[in-house]
């Protein structure tokens, strides 16, 4: 079995990307240590990897590349063994990993996502490197836009994908430096060194939701529309979404304490009266705090228990592990379980620290 190369093409008209613009882009980023790229072969992440060995060189610091092997191909073993190959021609550190849990075939790229960013996470933990720099780029900030159009997202999900995001609230960030730079781009970076790429044809494979939304992206750029228009919405819709977000720090800083019992309240009135899309997040950031970190609570959930706050029909409720009730004033939120994530003295430590609403940020 042979792995499929593509030869890179010099897009003439396209934008090129530079050694200087990536620097530019880490710093303002701020990626000042060691750090990790995820290497899949494909032209994205080898223009990431050239462009990232070039950034680590001049600013003396060390990368691991690292791959990961998710069995959905019979040829992907192949794969790897050529990434590592390469890798050892440009004397760069390497490291592949294989997904060893059973990945649903219901929904087989977000479980497959789930353990591909797992294992990302647990080489930077074990290295103790901070960052984690992924080739997502404009084609796949597009393409997540439009899916989430589809299914009906507000403006967080709108607004896509985010430059820098920490994985599960915790110490690693995920930074992707290549999102104002288009596929072919990237592939053009590779034509200047004359470096073939791996052909990922499940990229085609209509049975994917994503390969549908790309067709679609396709067909929609052809008939006219322009991704630089695209891309003005997107960043629009970020800064919405970042005026939000301060709205609800403001109001975790100021009307969320911790109560008896390893609880946290807040008071009933003072809910009420913040805008729907305020409400929404709160409670949000609190179910994943306080219960289930993993996971997000669904949309149609939190809207039942919102309308039921707001309409004054709730004495408990049960959402993503934690237990919510009124009792008087007071919206009082707790563990539905014991041994959940979260600690009182955890809670204690949060909420005594002054920029504790930046400490969930990312929850």
């Amino acid at each position: 079995m042979v792995v499929k190369l593509v030869k890179p093409i010099n897009y003439k008209n396209i934008k090129k990307i530079t050694d200087a613009d990536f620097e530019k882009q880490l710093k303002f980023l701020g990626v000042n240590t060691n750090f990790v790229v995820a290497l899949s072969g494909g032209p994205d992440s080898l223009a990431l990897l050239y462009l990232s060995k070039n950034f680590a060189k001049k600013n003396k610091l060390k990368f691991t590349a690292v791959s990961i092997d998710h069995r959905l191909r019979e040829d992907s073993s192949i794969e790897i063994k050529w990434i590592k190959e390469l890798m050892k021609k440009e004397k760069v550190s390497f490291v592949s990993k294989k997904v060893v849990k059973k990945i649903s075939s219901s929904n087989t790229l977000s479980t497959a996502r789930k353990h591909r960013y797992e294992l990302l996470t647990d080489v930077c933990r074990k290295n103790k490197f901070k960052y984690l720099l992924t080739a997502h780029h404009l084609d796949d900030e597009i393409e997540t836009f439009l899916m989430r159009l589809i299914r009906g997202s507000g403006i967080k999900g709108l607004s896509s994908l985010k430059p820098v995001s920490k994985y599960k609230g915790g110490g690693i960030s995920i930074v992707r430096p290549l999102l104002k730079y288009s596929k072919k781009c990237l592939i053009k970076y590779l034509a200047k060194m004359k470096q073939p790429y791996i052909y990922d044809n499940t990229n085609q494979d209509m049975k994917y939701d994503r390969s549908r939304i790309r067709a679609i992206s396709e067909n929609l750029i052809n008939e006219g529309l322009d991704k630089k228009r695209i891309l003005e919405v997107i960043q629009n819709l970020k800064k919405a979404d970042e005026a939000i977000t301060v709205s609800v720090n403001n109001y975790l800083k100021k009307y969320i304490s911790l109560g008896r019992n390893s609880t946290l309240k807040f008071n009933n009135k003072k809910f009420k009266k913040a805008p729907v899309e305020i409400q929404y997040r709160i409670i949000n950031k609190l179910c994943r705090l306080v219960g289930n970190k993993d996971k997000v609570p669904r949309s149609k959930s939190l809207q039942n228990l919102i309308e039921k706050i707001n309409a004054g029909d709730v004495k408990s409720h049960t959402l993503n592990g934690c237990i919510f009730m009124v009792k008087r004033e007071e919206i009082l939120i707790s563990k539905e379980k014991r041994g959940s994530p979260l600690s009182g003295q955890n809670f204690k430590v949060i909420l005594e620290n002054e920029n504790w609403p930046k400490l969930i940020e990312h929850y």
